[in-house]
Protein backbone atom coordinates (compact mmCIF):
# COMPACT_ATOMS: atom_id res chain seq x y z
CA UNK A 1 0.00 0.00 0.00
CA UNK A 2 2.82 2.36 0.91
CA UNK A 3 4.62 1.54 -2.34
CA UNK A 4 1.52 2.31 -4.37
CA UNK A 5 1.10 5.67 -2.65
CA UNK A 6 4.76 6.46 -3.31
CA UNK A 7 4.28 5.58 -6.98
CA UNK A 8 1.26 7.88 -7.29
CA UNK A 9 3.12 10.76 -5.63
CA UNK A 10 6.11 10.19 -7.92
CA UNK A 11 3.94 10.23 -11.03
CA UNK A 12 2.25 13.43 -9.89
CA UNK A 13 5.61 15.03 -9.19
CA UNK A 14 6.92 14.09 -12.64
CA UNK A 15 3.76 15.42 -14.25
CA UNK A 16 4.17 18.69 -12.38
CA UNK A 17 7.82 18.87 -13.44
CA UNK A 18 6.87 18.22 -17.08
CA UNK A 19 4.26 20.97 -16.91
CA UNK A 20 6.83 23.38 -15.49
CA UNK A 21 9.23 22.57 -18.34
CA UNK A 22 6.43 23.07 -20.87
CA UNK A 23 5.56 26.45 -19.41
CA UNK A 24 9.21 27.44 -19.49
CA UNK A 25 9.57 26.49 -23.16
CA UNK A 26 6.18 27.83 -24.22
CA UNK A 27 6.89 31.54 -24.46
CA UNK A 28 4.10 33.26 -26.38
CA UNK A 29 5.74 36.66 -26.01
CA UNK A 30 8.89 35.52 -27.82
CA UNK A 31 7.61 35.93 -31.43
CA UNK A 32 6.32 39.41 -30.53
CA UNK A 33 9.70 40.41 -29.14
CA UNK A 34 11.48 38.97 -32.18
CA UNK A 35 9.25 40.96 -34.52
CA UNK A 36 10.00 44.10 -32.49
CA UNK A 37 13.72 43.33 -32.66
CA UNK A 38 13.59 43.02 -36.45
CA UNK A 39 12.07 46.49 -36.67
CA UNK A 40 14.02 48.35 -34.01
CA UNK A 41 17.02 46.17 -33.15
CA UNK A 42 17.51 43.59 -30.41
CA UNK A 43 18.92 45.94 -27.80
CA UNK A 44 16.96 44.35 -24.97
CA UNK A 45 16.82 40.98 -23.19
CA UNK A 46 14.60 38.38 -24.85
CA UNK A 47 12.55 37.47 -21.81
CA UNK A 48 9.64 38.55 -19.66
CA UNK A 49 10.43 42.04 -18.47
CA UNK A 50 9.03 43.92 -15.53
CA UNK A 51 8.50 47.61 -15.02
CA UNK A 52 8.00 49.13 -11.59
CA UNK A 53 6.07 52.40 -12.04
CA UNK A 54 7.35 55.16 -9.80
CA UNK A 55 4.01 55.77 -8.11
CA UNK A 56 2.50 53.53 -5.48
CA UNK A 57 -1.05 52.27 -5.89
CA UNK A 58 -2.71 51.27 -2.60
CA UNK A 59 0.67 51.76 -0.93
CA UNK A 60 2.35 49.27 -3.27
CA UNK A 61 4.64 49.64 -6.25
CA UNK A 62 2.69 47.67 -8.84
CA UNK A 63 4.64 45.52 -11.28
CA UNK A 64 3.56 45.57 -14.91
CA UNK A 65 4.79 43.51 -17.83
CA UNK A 66 3.27 45.32 -20.80
CA UNK A 67 6.78 46.26 -21.93
CA UNK A 68 7.56 42.58 -22.48
CA UNK A 69 5.66 42.72 -25.78
CA UNK A 70 4.91 46.31 -26.63
CA UNK A 71 8.11 48.25 -26.10
CA UNK A 72 10.70 46.05 -24.36
CA UNK A 73 13.41 48.74 -24.48
CA UNK A 74 11.13 51.40 -23.00
CA UNK A 75 13.42 52.40 -20.16
CA UNK A 76 16.40 52.68 -22.49
CA UNK A 77 14.82 54.73 -25.29
CA UNK A 78 12.75 56.98 -23.02
CA UNK A 79 9.13 58.19 -23.14
CA UNK A 80 9.26 60.33 -26.30
CA UNK A 81 10.67 57.62 -28.57
CA UNK A 82 8.50 54.94 -26.96
CA UNK A 83 5.33 56.98 -27.52
CA UNK A 84 6.22 57.31 -31.20
CA UNK A 85 6.72 53.58 -31.56
CA UNK A 86 3.45 52.80 -29.83
CA UNK A 87 1.47 54.98 -32.21
CA UNK A 88 0.20 58.51 -32.76
CA UNK A 89 -2.36 58.41 -29.93
CA UNK A 90 0.10 57.70 -27.12
CA UNK A 91 1.25 60.63 -24.98
CA UNK A 92 4.85 60.57 -23.84
CA UNK A 93 4.03 62.37 -20.58
CA UNK A 94 0.94 62.24 -18.40
CA UNK A 95 -0.06 65.90 -18.32
CA UNK A 96 -3.13 68.07 -17.74
CA UNK A 97 -4.48 67.54 -21.25
CA UNK A 98 -4.27 63.76 -20.88
CA UNK A 99 -5.90 63.98 -17.46
CA UNK A 100 -8.72 66.13 -18.77
CA UNK A 101 -9.61 63.79 -21.61
CA UNK A 102 -10.04 61.01 -19.09
CA UNK A 103 -12.11 63.20 -16.75
CA UNK A 104 -9.55 62.96 -13.96
CA UNK A 105 -11.47 62.59 -10.71
CA UNK A 106 -8.95 64.58 -8.67
CA UNK A 107 -9.59 67.69 -10.74
CA UNK A 108 -12.58 69.97 -10.44
CA UNK A 109 -14.89 70.93 -13.27
CA UNK A 110 -16.94 73.87 -14.41
CA UNK A 111 -20.03 73.87 -16.66
CA UNK A 112 -18.94 74.86 -20.14
CA UNK A 113 -21.92 77.17 -20.62
CA UNK A 114 -21.02 79.09 -17.48
CA UNK A 115 -17.31 79.58 -18.04
CA UNK A 116 -17.50 82.76 -19.94
CA UNK A 117 -18.93 85.93 -18.72
CA UNK A 118 -17.11 86.72 -21.92
CA UNK A 119 -17.57 84.69 -25.14
CA UNK A 120 -18.18 80.96 -24.70
CA UNK A 121 -20.22 78.73 -26.92
CA UNK A 122 -20.32 75.01 -26.26
CA UNK A 123 -22.13 72.00 -27.62
CA UNK A 124 -25.24 71.04 -25.59
CA UNK A 125 -24.20 67.42 -25.35
CA UNK A 126 -21.65 65.79 -23.08
CA UNK A 127 -20.64 63.59 -25.95
CA UNK A 128 -19.20 66.67 -27.59
CA UNK A 129 -15.78 66.65 -29.15
CA UNK A 130 -12.95 67.07 -26.64
CA UNK A 131 -11.86 70.00 -28.80
CA UNK A 132 -14.84 72.38 -28.56
CA UNK A 133 -15.06 75.64 -30.44
CA UNK A 134 -15.47 77.55 -27.22
CA UNK A 135 -12.93 79.70 -25.49
CA UNK A 136 -12.79 80.16 -21.75
CA UNK A 137 -11.59 83.63 -21.00
CA UNK A 138 -13.74 84.32 -17.98
CA UNK A 139 -12.60 87.17 -15.81
CA UNK A 140 -14.78 85.99 -12.95
CA UNK A 141 -15.19 82.21 -13.17
CA UNK A 142 -18.23 80.69 -11.48
CA UNK A 143 -17.94 78.39 -8.52
CA UNK A 144 -16.49 75.05 -9.56
CA UNK A 145 -18.18 71.79 -8.72
CA UNK A 146 -16.78 68.48 -7.60
CA UNK A 147 -15.69 66.01 -10.24
CA UNK A 148 -18.62 63.72 -9.44
CA UNK A 149 -21.04 66.11 -11.09
CA UNK A 150 -18.98 65.98 -14.29
CA UNK A 151 -19.76 62.36 -14.88
CA UNK A 152 -23.39 62.50 -16.01
CA UNK A 153 -23.39 61.61 -19.74
CA UNK A 154 -26.64 63.57 -20.19
CA UNK A 155 -25.36 66.74 -18.57
CA UNK A 156 -23.97 69.72 -20.41
CA UNK A 157 -20.25 69.69 -21.25
CA UNK A 158 -17.77 70.46 -18.52
CA UNK A 159 -14.39 72.06 -18.90
CA UNK A 160 -11.69 70.66 -16.66
CA UNK A 161 -9.65 72.79 -14.29
CA UNK A 162 -6.22 71.81 -13.09
CA UNK A 163 -5.30 71.73 -9.41
CA UNK A 164 -4.66 75.48 -9.53
CA UNK A 165 -8.14 76.22 -10.85
CA UNK A 166 -6.99 77.00 -14.38
CA UNK A 167 -8.91 75.77 -17.42
CA UNK A 168 -7.01 72.97 -19.17
CA UNK A 169 -6.45 73.72 -22.85
CA UNK A 170 -5.70 71.30 -25.66
CA UNK A 171 -2.14 72.23 -26.69
CA UNK A 172 -2.85 71.59 -30.36
CA UNK A 173 -5.82 73.98 -30.54
CA UNK A 174 -5.41 76.09 -27.39
CA UNK A 175 -9.12 75.52 -26.76
CA UNK A 176 -10.58 74.18 -23.49
CA UNK A 177 -10.85 70.41 -23.22
CA UNK A 178 -14.23 68.91 -22.31
CA UNK A 179 -14.30 66.05 -19.82
CA UNK A 180 -15.10 62.88 -21.72
CA UNK A 181 -14.58 60.01 -19.30
CA UNK A 182 -14.76 59.00 -15.68
CA UNK A 183 -11.34 59.39 -14.14
CA UNK A 184 -9.05 56.57 -13.23
CA UNK A 185 -5.61 58.20 -13.41
CA UNK A 186 -4.17 58.85 -9.93
CA UNK A 187 -2.97 62.43 -9.68
CA UNK A 188 0.49 61.33 -8.53
CA UNK A 189 1.27 60.32 -12.10
CA UNK A 190 1.06 63.90 -13.30
CA UNK A 191 4.22 64.94 -15.13
CA UNK A 192 5.68 61.43 -15.37
CA UNK A 193 6.83 59.92 -18.64
CA UNK A 194 5.40 56.60 -19.77
CA UNK A 195 8.73 54.99 -18.87
CA UNK A 196 7.97 55.96 -15.27
CA UNK A 197 4.21 55.51 -15.20
CA UNK A 198 3.96 52.43 -17.40
CA UNK A 199 1.14 51.36 -19.68
CA UNK A 200 -1.35 50.25 -17.04
CA UNK A 201 -2.09 53.80 -15.97
CA UNK A 202 -4.30 54.19 -19.04
CA UNK A 203 -4.72 50.58 -20.11
CA UNK A 204 -6.11 48.77 -17.10
CA UNK A 205 -4.82 45.29 -17.82
CA UNK A 206 -3.73 42.30 -15.77
CA UNK A 207 -0.37 43.53 -14.56
CA UNK A 208 1.28 40.18 -13.89
CA UNK A 209 0.30 38.18 -16.96
CA UNK A 210 2.86 36.55 -19.22
CA UNK A 211 0.50 35.32 -21.94
CA UNK A 212 -1.38 37.46 -24.44
CA UNK A 213 -4.77 36.32 -23.17
CA UNK A 214 -3.81 36.97 -19.57
CA UNK A 215 -2.12 40.29 -20.32
CA UNK A 216 -5.25 41.62 -21.97
CA UNK A 217 -7.66 40.46 -19.29
CA UNK A 218 -9.71 43.32 -17.82
CA UNK A 219 -8.19 45.66 -20.38
CA UNK A 220 -9.78 48.89 -21.57
CA UNK A 221 -8.00 49.01 -24.94
CA UNK A 222 -9.63 52.16 -26.26
CA UNK A 223 -11.43 54.13 -23.58
CA UNK A 224 -12.39 56.90 -26.00
CA UNK A 225 -14.02 54.35 -28.31
CA UNK A 226 -15.92 52.90 -25.37
CA UNK A 227 -17.17 56.33 -24.37
CA UNK A 228 -18.33 57.05 -27.92
CA UNK A 229 -20.87 54.18 -28.01
CA UNK A 230 -21.41 52.66 -24.58
CA UNK A 231 -23.26 55.54 -22.84
CA UNK A 232 -26.22 55.37 -25.21
CA UNK A 233 -26.41 51.58 -24.92
CA UNK A 234 -26.27 51.88 -21.13
CA UNK A 235 -28.93 54.60 -21.06
CA UNK A 236 -31.28 52.63 -23.33
CA UNK A 237 -30.95 49.27 -21.61
CA UNK A 238 -29.42 49.53 -18.14
CA UNK A 239 -30.00 52.92 -16.53
CA UNK A 240 -33.67 52.31 -15.66
CA UNK A 241 -32.62 49.66 -13.13
CA UNK A 242 -29.00 50.53 -12.29
CA UNK A 243 -29.23 54.33 -12.37
CA UNK A 244 -27.84 56.84 -14.87
CA UNK A 245 -24.50 56.89 -13.05
CA UNK A 246 -24.53 53.29 -11.87
CA UNK A 247 -25.79 54.31 -8.43
CA UNK A 248 -28.36 51.52 -8.33
CA UNK A 249 -32.14 51.33 -8.13
CA UNK A 250 -34.13 48.19 -8.85
CA UNK A 251 -30.79 46.63 -9.65
CA UNK A 252 -27.62 46.76 -7.55
CA UNK A 253 -25.19 49.69 -7.86
CA UNK A 254 -22.59 49.19 -10.58
CA UNK A 255 -20.26 51.93 -9.36
CA UNK A 256 -19.65 50.12 -6.06
CA UNK A 257 -15.87 50.17 -5.55
CA UNK A 258 -15.86 46.93 -3.56
CA UNK A 259 -17.55 45.05 -6.37
CA UNK A 260 -15.46 46.69 -9.08
CA UNK A 261 -12.29 45.93 -7.18
CA UNK A 262 -13.22 42.28 -6.64
CA UNK A 263 -14.96 41.02 -9.78
CA UNK A 264 -13.28 40.46 -13.14
CA UNK A 265 -14.53 41.52 -16.55
CA UNK A 266 -15.50 37.93 -17.24
CA UNK A 267 -17.89 38.02 -14.28
CA UNK A 268 -19.58 41.17 -15.55
CA UNK A 269 -19.77 39.74 -19.05
CA UNK A 270 -21.55 36.63 -17.76
CA UNK A 271 -23.94 38.75 -15.70
CA UNK A 272 -24.99 40.76 -18.74
CA UNK A 273 -24.97 37.91 -21.25
CA UNK A 274 -26.74 35.27 -19.15
CA UNK A 275 -28.73 37.53 -16.83
CA UNK A 276 -31.32 35.58 -14.82
CA UNK A 277 -30.47 32.38 -16.69
CA UNK A 278 -26.98 32.30 -15.18
CA UNK A 279 -25.98 31.16 -11.71
CA UNK A 280 -24.95 34.65 -10.55
CA UNK A 281 -28.43 36.16 -11.04
CA UNK A 282 -30.67 33.14 -11.31
CA UNK A 283 -34.39 33.98 -11.03
CA UNK A 284 -33.76 37.72 -10.58
CA UNK A 285 -35.20 40.53 -12.74
CA UNK A 286 -31.91 40.84 -14.67
CA UNK A 287 -32.64 40.20 -18.38
CA UNK A 288 -30.46 37.74 -20.30
CA UNK A 289 -29.28 40.31 -22.82
CA UNK A 290 -27.14 37.95 -24.87
CA UNK A 291 -29.38 34.87 -24.94
CA UNK A 292 -31.59 34.09 -27.95
CA UNK A 293 -35.24 33.38 -27.17
CA UNK A 294 -37.74 31.64 -29.41
CA UNK A 295 -35.44 31.80 -32.39
CA UNK A 296 -35.13 35.59 -32.08
CA UNK A 297 -31.65 37.12 -32.01
CA UNK A 298 -30.34 38.36 -28.65
CA UNK A 299 -30.97 41.99 -27.71
CA UNK A 300 -27.23 42.70 -27.36
CA UNK A 301 -24.40 41.04 -29.28
CA UNK A 302 -20.98 40.14 -27.89
CA UNK A 303 -19.26 43.35 -28.98
CA UNK A 304 -21.94 45.51 -27.38
CA UNK A 305 -21.79 43.55 -24.14
CA UNK A 306 -18.02 44.01 -24.04
CA UNK A 307 -18.50 47.76 -24.52
CA UNK A 308 -20.86 47.79 -21.55
CA UNK A 309 -18.38 45.86 -19.43
CA UNK A 310 -15.66 48.38 -20.22
CA UNK A 311 -18.07 51.26 -19.56
CA UNK A 312 -18.92 49.83 -16.12
CA UNK A 313 -15.19 49.45 -15.45
CA UNK A 314 -14.80 53.20 -16.04
CA UNK A 315 -16.44 53.78 -12.65
CA UNK A 316 -13.56 52.03 -10.93
CA UNK A 317 -11.32 54.37 -8.97
CA UNK A 318 -7.94 52.79 -8.66
CA UNK A 319 -6.79 55.04 -5.86
CA UNK A 320 -9.55 53.76 -3.56
CA UNK A 321 -9.70 50.03 -4.10
CA UNK A 322 -10.64 47.91 -1.07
Amino acid sequence: MLGRAFLVVSVLFLALLAFAFYQDLNRPWLPIQQKYAQQYGADFPIQVQQLFPRVQVNNQFVVERCITCHVPDLQKIGPQEAAGRLGPNHPAVINDAVFAKYGQDTLICRPAAATASASASASPSASASPKPTASATASAPPAATTATSCLDPKAQPFYLLDVNGKVVNDPSTNKPVVAQLNGFIPSQYKGLGIDESGCIICHNGNRQATTEAGAHQDLVPNPFGVYDKAPQVFENNCAQCHGALGEGGKGPPLNDQNRLGFFSDDYYYRCIYLGNTGEEHLDTIMPAWGVSKGGRPPILNNDTINLLVHWIRMWQQYTSLP
